[in-house]
């Protein structure tokens, strides 16, 4: 039988409806302790990139005088080429959540804003799993450390084929 997740001791559990904005207000008010989020985002495509099932979030909330510090998890597939080779690469993506984010009453909701995150006193799930998603995307992606790449000359690919027109068979 699977382990059943539980939220901590004071904790308030809030499962997603389809706007991914979670009300962090009575969090900031010091209503609660802890605020715990559970969700799944599509993400859009992403420099060759793509998400074929939405990424599960996992976060944990809690207010720290005008700071909002966000722990948890971000579970994601991502799909594309390998740059060298052009193979399919699908692979799986775990990313350790620990961030923290001003929330303070003068706070500028700016795109280019250190909490661009955060309207007002909402925290856009959606928003903060893109970030971190494509943040942590390698540059080119390789089907395995040591790929040979496709030939120069012929274009035959060097993994599963000897290249036949001597070409370059580094």
């Amino acid at each position: 039988m699977g382990r059943v997740w539980r939220a901590p001791v004071g904790a308030f559990r809030y499962v997603m409806a389809s706007a991914h904005k979670v009300d962090i207000g009575g969090l900031l008010a010091g209503n609660r302790q802890r605020l715990v989020v559970d969700d799944r985002v599509a993400l859009a495509p992403f420099e060759g990139v793509t998400f074929p099932e939405p990424v599960s979030v996992h976060l944990e909330m809690q207010a720290s005088g005008e700071l909002l510090e966000i722990s948890g998890s971000v579970d994601a597939t991502i799909h594309g080429d390998c740059g060298r080779c052009l193979a399919d690469i699908s692979s799986d993506l775990h990313l350790d959540v620990d961030e923290q984010v001003e929330a303070g009453s003068n706070l500028q909701n700016g795109p280019f804003e250190d909490s661009n995150v955060l309207a007002g006193d909402r925290l856009d799930v959606a928003d903060l799993a893109t970030q971190l998603v494509c943040s942590a995307i390698p540059i080119g992606l390789l089907c395995k450390e040591d790929c040979r790449g496709i030939c120069p000359r012929c274009g035959e690919n060097r993994n599963t084929a000897k290249c036949e027109c001597n070409g370059d068979n580094n």
